[in-house]
């Protein structure tokens, strides 16, 4: 590497320390894993602007893989451990995490000023850009940090609290691994492999077995060899496709490289056209960006998104979903891989490609002899020639199971495979319903077959897809079915048909409403009629008065007329006993005149005659 490789490659490590304020992770165990990757990047730039030994760059490489392996076991034990830890342990961590995200932009920029003295001045006002876009993502990692020390310091519910922490050590385990992925796929841009190139040891050339699998007669052969003639066809179809733009980017390469010649020439002479000429240089550079956005749409858009998703995920490297035993594995055949890629093998030469494809190392321990697939499991050999077997959760050797769509690995829990959403689902045996593992420690059905309909299920319970592609969620030993209507409701399907008949012309009207309005409706009316006509600010709590009053003013008429009648019937039975009395003396007068009569009718009548 030369002092201009070295001063590019600074963005890179500019850009990749800008990655690990992506994501506001909590550093749980007080170790910056950060700061190791910053410094594998210093230590190989410097080591490439040396001219270091073959072996001192493996050792770094080595270093970080190994580093990845202890860093991952220091998260796990720290979460087997996560109900013991106080939370104030927890608080501490997120103010360690703050402190470090400070450290290490400061470390950067104290880096980068170190090193300008290599760097044009257009390199450094770009790199000045990079460096205050990463200063403002601190900012952003900071502030979100801050909002969850808060957030879990107010968590009530332990059960929530520990299924919170659980999934932010899983999100600091899934940034480790991106940081050391991106660490990887960096130094495979920067480092010149040694690829022992030895043509005369090859046993056959590319042509001569493609050649050979075309002659083959068995079916197998010939559909390979019918997807090679179609790869072939499509590779030269898109060659003879890009070909235009190919030579319009060549064209104006070559302008470019006469355009600077040029402007080199007219630099020393003062010339008017010199401008232009940069002019016309600049924008033949964005014709060539221009050109390379769209080429890379292009590649792009002939992709299918799975595609895509999975050129994404061939591009992990480092995966702490995998057993620790599984990991070791992993990083030991890593290093074997870039030991034998950077450090010098004269003594080793390729025999075939075919020999080297299908070369396996076997090992052996107490279970038997094995080898290590591509997915990093123990494939144990058996008596039967042909059968494979691998440990189960018990640690017993059952054969092995993969199918065309799945392949089966065990832990503590069961038999498992790794979906697209790296969900890890279990399934005992073909036909076997499926179960993934809750944040509780858990398993949950997500899966069935049954008379040979596959069921589902989730929050609303078990459905399955019918053959429009609807929802139809159904009980276990029940026959009504239901679907969603998109309101977190299940509505029943009915298999008849509902006729409805048209409703009546007369307006139909609940009890309810007859009630208010015969009860409350002129209550109503007018005090609604009194908030209109005044318009108070709060016209709620003027209404509610005015229902108050006039509830009162009700009461208060309706005690007066009670007060009325009683004193109009008190009016009357005094009236009443008056007459009564009236009619009494009035009865007795007449009896004494009557009597008087009566005397005067009996006189003697000799006296009546003196």
């Amino acid at each position: 590497m030369n002092k201009r490789e070295g001063a590019s490659f600074l963005f890179t490590i500019t850009r990749e320390i800008q990655k690990s304020f992506i994501s506001p992770v909590i550093l749980f165990t007080h170790n910056d894993f950060a700061k190791s990757i910053f410094s594998a990047y210093k230590n190989l730039r410097q080591a490439l602007l040396d001219k270091a030994p073959a072996e001192k760059i493996a050792e770094i490489i080595s270093s970080f893989h190994l580093k990845w392996l202890d860093d991952v076991l220091e998260i796990e034990q720290f979460n087997s451990k996560i109900k013991e830890t106080p939370r104030d342990v927890i608080l501490k961590a997120i103010d360690y995490t703050i402190e470090c995200s400070r450290r290490r932009y400061s470390d950067l920029n104290q880096y980068i000023d170190k090193s300008k003295t290599t760097m044009s001045d257009e390199e450094s006002q770009l790199m000045q850009s990079d460096l205050t876009l990463a200063r403002d993502m601190q900012d952003v990692v900071i502030n979100a940090l801050l909002e969850k020390q808060q957030f879990i310091s107010s968590q009530a519910d332990e059960t929530d609290y520990h299924v919170r922490i659980q999934d932010e050590v899983e999100e600091l385990l899934h940034w480790l691994d991106v940081l050391n992925d991106n660490l990887g796929t960096e130094f495979c841009k920067v480092l010149n492999f040694k690829v022992p190139l030895a043509t005369n040891d090859l046993t056959k050339t590319l042509k001569q077995i493609i050649d050979e699998v075309a002659a083959d007669p068995r079916p197998e052969a010939q559909k390979v060899a019918e997807l090679i003639h179609v790869k072939g066809r499509a590779l030269t179809s898109a060659i003879r496709i890009s070909s235009v733009n190919e030579l319009e980017v060549t064209k104006i390469i070559e302008k470019i490289k006469g355009l600077e010649a040029r402007i080199n020439r007219l630099k020393g002479q003062h010339s008017s056209a010199l401008m232009a000429l940069k002019h016309k240089t600049l924008f033949l550079e964005e014709r060539l960006e221009s050109l390379e956005n769209i080429k890379t749409a292009m590649k792009n858009l002939g992709k299918e998104p799975s595609e895509l998703n999975a050129n994404e995920k061939n591009t992990r490297i480092f995966n702490h979903l995998l057993p620790h035993r599984d990991r070791c594995r992993l990083v030991e055949k890593l290093i074997h891989l870039w030991n034998s890629a950077i450090v010098d093998h004269d003594h080793e030469s390729i025999i075939s490609i075919l020999s080297v494809a299908d070369f396996k190392e076997t090992f052996s321990d107490e279970k038997g002899i094995f080898t290590v697939d591509k997915y990093g499991r123990k494939i144990y050999t058996g008596v039967k020639e042909g059968i494979l077997y691998q440990l189960n959760e018990n640690d017993i050797l059952v054969p092995l199971k993969d199918d065309e769509k799945h392949v089966y690995f065990y832990d503590s829990c069961g038999r498992y495979y790794i979906n697209d959403a790296r969900e890890r689902i279990y399934k005992d045996h073909d036909g076997a319903s499926e179960y993934m593992l809750s944040k509780c420690g858990y398993l949950i059905k997500v899966q069935e077959v049954k008379d040979g309909i596959e069921y589902y299920y989730d929050w609303l319970g078990r459905y399955y897809i019918n053959d429009e592609g609807r929802y139809i969620y159904c009980d276990e030993n029940s026959t009504e079915e239901f679907e969603h209507d998109g309101l977190g409701n299940l509505v029943k399907i009915h298999t008849e048909t509902f006729h409805y008949e048209s409703c009546p012309t007369q307006p139909m009207t609940m009890e309810e409403n007859i009630y208010l309005k015969q009860m409350v409706g002129e209550a109503l009316k007018k005090c609604i009629a009194e908030v209109v006509l005044h318009q108070p600010r709060d016209p709620v709590t003027y209404l509610a008065d005015r229902l108050i009053k006039y509830s009162d003013n009700i009461k208060a008429h309706e005690k007066h007329l009670q007060d009325e009648r009683e004193r109009f019937e008190q009016s009357q039975l005094i009236h009443v006993s008056k007459e009564s009395s009236v009619n009494c003396s009035y009865a007795d007068y007449e009896t004494i005149d009557d009597n008087f009569m009566t005397y005067e009718h009996e006189t003697d009548p000799s006296l009546t005659s003196y």
